[in-house]
């Protein structure tokens, strides 16, 4: 009997101690000489908190995505980053070797449209983004009205 009721409570407790899980009704990978995706169809939990020091999300198939779109060759002497992407409340754009150049950026939706525009405000810029909903934004850069670079921004809660 005693050894039976502790086969019974290993067993239960063997149970609980799975990670992450989740059944769903598809799932796979393709991939070509672009990049690849994966996939799940079906996810049955998603959990999202965020506070002012920033957001977490949990769940199946969390999508992190980091990228530089239009890269033109830098003739220019400064290199360009924007940064914490994603980003919730607002995004600094850093102009390395800053030499008073005269730069302005421009916020996109997806869909092309100008949400935003400013002159650079010497290395360190902030774009205020909390006002902007949920989605994927472009940040360009010109330069004396020459786009020098454009960056993918996730904006989540």
């Amino acid at each position: 009997m005693k050894k039976t009721l502790v086969s019974i409570v290993s067993f239960l407790c063997a149970l609980t101690v799975f990670g992450q899980q989740s059944v769903n009704a598809s799932d796979g990978n393709v991939a070509n000489s672009n990049g690849s995706v994966s996939y799940s169809i079906g996810q049955v939990a998603y959990v999202s908190v965020s506070n002012t020091n920033g957001s977490v999300s949990q769940g199946v198939q969390q999508a992190y995505q980091i990228s530089t779109l239009n890269l033109e060759e830098n003739v220019f002497n400064f290199s360009l980053s924007a940064y914490p992407n994603p980003t919730a409340d607002n995004l600094t754009l850093r102009v390395g070797n800053y030499r008073q150049e005269s730069l302005m950026y421009r916020v996109l939706d997806i869909e092309g449209k100008l949400v935003s525009e400013a002159k650079l405000q010497g290395q360190e810029t902030v774009i205020e983004m909390h006002q902007l909903s949920t989605a994927t934004y472009f940040v360009e850069v010109h330069h004396e009205g020459k786009k020098v670079q454009s960056f993918k921004i996730i904006k989540n809660q």
